[in-house]
């Protein structure tokens, strides 16, 4: 296996460390520009392993785990790539799985469109590689990953987990659809998604930025659809990976009415520190749906015996960012608000934070898990006498080189070598290692809905300090959940902290996650609030915690 290079990285290279972020943020920051409207230990030693976790819930008809084979005593038969001390899959990746037994008899054959005895046909979306946004966003980053170093990285991820996972002897037949137009673009979109409809495959991989016209369009022909844009009615086709509003909405009323409600606003600045805290919520809306979900977030708090005191929603309007700004702040000072809960986007964000410092406003901001505000990248950009008083929470997890994941260990571990694409890696291997446990645990006779079960009925992953735990089902929230990432980490804002943001880019001011980077579910939060304590509080992971370093396995590279 080729050595990592520990080398201190020039500017190129650090953006090729933080450049799958980076990108999604670029293209952000070009929609709103352009738019007025809208360590291993020994082999066989699991003492760092998470270990196995029982099923959440009702398997599909077939498929045995190793956990309930030994306690049921049944006589079955695991692949010869079950680590039989710790009953899961042997490769050493954080989020590996239990093992599943071998099926007796026959698989069910053709039992859903794109599946045969021998093979599942799955698409993945691949970008257009003459996509002007897709070009601006390789050059301004120094991004090199290219179409065919994506294709490449499917292809080999598919290679590493067909090998490993169970798939009841059927094998991935891995095609691809390229974009006919730009990420952005929904009618580009509805017609690439028809193009994957008519390989007739069982799953689609990924799709285009911003553009649920692609989901739609699966969803309506009844294909499962992973890691796709999210649609308001999934069921029982289109999980995603992030979390959805409403889970983010209850991660932000348990912090609240745990932590702040009740008390002193004693991050605010010195007219409003101390004063008991009144909230105000400051809403991106962008459609009714956006509205009625600010309101929800308002009653939802209310609920809880947090008042909000003023609630203001506004447009994605670059244009009239100024005056959008002057208003809000000055209700927020009429009502007496000391603490700002944040749901804004990061592009108009900077005008509120200016004006506020105008009007001589500086109250406590509460970051409500609103894409991107939560990136130092961005923040860099807001008023700093300001942003000297946000904290909150975010599901993005703490900086960390790619080559500490587990994604770029295990494709390294495998292939011996860096994956071609090795930018795209962490947007890429969980759309693969999702499809596989999916298969796994949707049972020999696999079906749209047997998938669904086994993706349900499959425990969270591990919560950890590098990567987000996710879980679908009813595990942890109580509603059929087919959103992704559940958990959250606290942090605040320190204008004084050096260092690269997601982007790779030297600067002044950055996040601090509390505890390491520590993650909550919403029923974690406790009423001790440790923003702006700077023990214990980073703002990178140089190395991956001990109990986050998977048991090691002979390489099939060689060493």
């Amino acid at each position: 296996m080729q050595p990592v290079d520990d080398q201190e990285p020039d500017r190129p290279s650090a953006l090729r460390r933080y450049g799958p972020l980076a990108a999604v943020l670029l293209v952000l920051a070009i929609v709103a520009g352009v738019s007025v409207v809208t360590s291993g230990s020994d082999e066989g030693d699991d003492s760092t392993d998470a270990g196995v976790a029982a099923p959440a819930g009702d398997l599909p008809e077939g498929v045995v785990t190793w956990s309930m084979a030994q306690q049921q005593g049944l006589d079955v038969t695991f692949p010869d790539t079950c680590d039989t001390e710790s009953g899961m899959v042997a490769i050493p990746f954080y989020f590996r799985t239990e093992c599943l037994a071998d099926v007796e008899g026959d698989n069910g054959g053709e039992t859903a469109a794109g599946i045969t005895e021998d093979t599942i046909r799955v698409v993945a979306w691949l970008p257009n590689e003459d996509d002007p946004i897709f070009g601006i966003v390789r050059q301004a980053l120094g991004v090199d990953d290219s179409i065919e170093d994506i294709r490449q990285t499917y292809e080999n991820l598919v290679e590493i987990f067909q090998r490993y996972y169970q798939t009841y002897g059927r094998t991935v037949d891995l095609q691809f659809v390229e974009a006919s137009g730009t990420m952005l673009d929904p009618v580009a979109a509805r017609a690439d998604a028809l193009a994957a409809a008519e390989m007739d495959p069982f799953a689609v991989l990924g799709g285009p930025l911003l553009a649920s016209t692609w989901t739609e369009e699966l969803h309506a022909r009844g294909i499962t659809c992973l890691a796709c844009p999210g649609i308001s009615d999934p069921e029982p086709y289109a999980f995603g990976l992030l979390p959805s509003t409403s889970q983010l909405r209850e991660h932000v009323v348990s912090y609240l009415s745990a932590k702040l409600a009740g008390r002193p606003a004693e991050f605010a600045g010195e007219d409003l520190q101390g004063e008991d805290r009144v909230f105000g919520l400051l809403y991106l809306a962008q459609s009714d749906s956006n509205e009625a979900s600010a309101e929800r977030m308002v009653d939802s708090l209310e609920e809880e015996g947090v008042d909000v005191a003023e609630s203001v929603t506004f447009p994605l309007d670059p244009g009239r960012a100024q005056e959008l700004a002057a208003s809000a702040i000055a209700r927020f000072q009429e009502a007496g608000v000391t603490t700002v809960i944040v749901r804004a986007d990061p592009i108009t964000l900077p005008a509120f934070t200016n004006e506020a410092t105008e009007q001589g406003f500086f109250p406590e901001w509460f970051l409500g898990g609103f894409q991107f505000t939560d990136t130092s990248t961005f923040a860099r950009g807001f008023d700093q006498q300001q942003w000297a008083h946000a904290f909150g929470i975010s599901f993005l997890p703490p900086l960390a080189r790619p080559e500490i994941t587990p994604a770029y260990e295990l494709y390294e571990w495998y292939f011996g070598e860096a994956p071609p694409a090795d930018n795209a890696l962490i947007l890429i291997y969980p759309q693969v290692a999702l499809l596989f446990t999916g298969i796994g645990f949707g049972g020999p006779e696999l079906t749209h809905e047997s998938l669904r079960d086994g993706l349900f009925a499959f425990p969270p992953t591990p919560q950890g300090l590098t990567q987000p735990s996710l879980d679908y089902g009813t595990t942890v929230w109580d509603e059929d959940d087919y959103a992704g990432i559940d958990d959250m980490v606290e942090l605040w804002w320190d204008p004084e902290a050096t260092g690269p943001d997601e982007t790779g880019q030297e600067g002044q001011g950055l996040y601090r996650y509390v505890d390491g980077g520590q993650r909550y579910l919403p029923d974690d939060y406790t009423d001790e609030l440790r923003a702006f304590d700077p023990e214990g509080a980073i703002t990178e992971i140089t190395d991956p915690p001990e109990a986050e370093v998977p048991p090691d396995y002979p390489s099939p590279a060689g060493s």
